[in-house]
């Protein structure tokens, strides 16, 4: 049975005198069909990819493809050693009479029994490999070279608004249970369209765990407000015992989403700790009341560390790096401007009780507070925007995924306009113009965000599928609940 093992060239499919980029080729085209074929359902044998490899690691190596070659020499293929029949010893006891045999073959041992003895023992035979297709792949890129991947997103506004406005009539019938299938229907739509390298990424998450996070929540709520409706000591007791809680469901959250989010077959996971939620919701988030919001942007940068420093692509961490500094800089307009609003709040109010006897000011003073709600609006249309692009482009300028670094282009001004003109849109049509106002935003995020892939990005996928596939699926840990709107 082992003689019959496919060698590493059958195994890419090649000429056993290839050339080296011929067998880059090959071993691009084997990748892309394994990859294919992770999503379906008889998913590939995980040997399959070891075997290769295993194959195209040795044949682009000249010492160990020239071992290898030598070790596929048939031992009949090798000159036959002339034998010189014994010289008579002058011992009798040395003298044997000659075994006579007919025909004397010479002993060939089989390949396979050669690798077998090697120090190296080759994994199972897997099943025989995928057919080439009629059309060559782009060959590997050298380990050392990086060029940029573009995300892009393929959705589009009118098909969107279709399942938006099922999932709202049937959310508003079922008095919000339908929300956690709603979700579902959403997440898949956003996850699938968005690409990197012609491949949509996915969304495998239940309804049921995500409806019983909502009961969670719905019921801490509850248990708040009934609370605070009692007793003011009482509500500031249920605070004190769900501060501790609020850690635990965070990280259920995120893990659950990361488990349930995919790309080409491989799964995010989530490694965080209870502990290190706890110093970040707990102890980062009361500084940050305790100072006002002035320590929000410490409490900011902390959070999406803890984020994406605990979330793995299969088995390579990502790595944030972004400073306190940058983000604090983020904000300082932000603040600013928020602070010369609340002067000005207060000014108004000060005129407005020194002048309560004159009816003119009063008058203006009114139609200046009937100006709070466009004002609102104004800071969620302008200054919202404004720190989501900033903190997009400097959280993703920092982050790595192992040896690929994001690139995070998005445009202050631009994205400033898109979300201004999304909340014109979405007024003027009564709220009907959201499924296109995520939509835009969605593609307008997508266009300017890029990976640098150092090396080949099927390499590293197939990497992380072989290691994934060694460590199989993280079963110690339960996703069952997620507390996410």
């Amino acid at each position: 049975m082992a003689a019959l093992e496919a060698s590493y060239y059958e195994v890419l499919g090649v000429d056993p005198d290839a050339s080296l980029a011929e067998i880059r080729i090959a071993y691009g085209q084997q990748l892309n069909h394994f990859r294919s074929r992770i999503n379906a359902e008889n998913r590939p044998d995980p040997a399959l990819l070891d075997r290769l490899h295993l194959a195209f690691s040795t044949l682009t190596d000249s010492v160990t493809r020239e071992a290898y070659d030598a070790s596929l020499t048939p031992a009949s293929d090798i000159a036959p050693v002339a034998t010189v029949d014994p010289a008579p010893t002058t011992d009798p006891a040395a003298t044997v009479d000659p075994v006579v045999t007919a025909d004397p073959v010479p002993t060939v041992v089989p390949v396979s029994t050669v690798m077998a003895e090697q120090p190296h023992t080759l994994p199972p035979s897997p099943p025989a490999p995928p057919s080439i297709p009629a059309t060559p792949a782009a060959p590997a890129a050298d380990a050392d070279e990086t060029r940029e991947e573009d995300f892009s997103f393929a959705g589009d506004g009118g098909e969107y608004f279709r399942i938006w406005i099922v999932n709202l009539l049937l959310t508003i019938v079922t008095v919000g249970i339908y929300s956690a299938w709603a979700k579902v229907r959403r997440e898949q739509y956003f996850h699938r369209n968005l690409l990197l390298d012609g491949s949509g990424f996915d969304y495998h998450g239940q309804p049921i765990p995500i409806l019983k996070g909502r009961i969670v929540a719905f019921l801490l709520l509850m248990a708040l407000s009934v609370a605070q409706n009692i007793d003011p000591v009482l509500y500031g007791i249920a605070l004190l015992l769900l501060l501790p809680v609020v850690p635990w469901l965070a990280v259920k959250a995120f893990r659950f989403r990361a488990h349930n989010t995919s790309y080409r077959g491989l799964r995010f996971s989530f490694h965080g700790t209870y502990r290190q939620a706890l110093k970040v919701f707990v102890g980062y988030g009361l500084l940050a009341m305790f100072t006002f919001w002035l320590a929000f942007p410490l409490f900011y940068r902390q959070l999406r560390k803890f984020v994406l420093d605990n979330t793995r692509f299969g088995t390579t961490s990502l790595a944030c790096s972004v400073s306190i500094g940058a983000i604090y800089r983020i904000f300082l307009f932000p603040a600013l401007l928020m602070l010369l609003l609340m002067v000005g709040l207060i000014a108004v109010a000060i005129v407005a009780v020194d002048g309560a006897q004159n009816p003119l000011l009063m008058i203006f003073l009114g139609a200046a507070f009937m100006l709070i709600p466009l004002i609102l609006i104004a800071i969620q249309a302008l200054l919202v925007p404004y720190v989501q692009a900033r903190t997009a482009n400097a959280v993703w300028n920092t982050t790595n995924l192992g040896p690929h670094g994001f690139i995070s282009r998005l445009p202050v001004g631009g994205y400033i306009g898109l979300t201004a003109i999304n909340w014109l849109a979405i007024i003027g049509t009564l709220g009907l113009f959201i499924p296109w106002a995520r939509v835009r935003v969605a593609r307008y995020r997508a266009e300017h965000l890029s990976i640098a892939v150092s090396g080949s990005l099927d390499d590293f996928l197939a990497a992380e599928a072989t290691a994934a596939s060694a460590l199989g699926d993280e079963t110690a840990e339960m996703f069952d609940l997620d507390i996410g709107l």
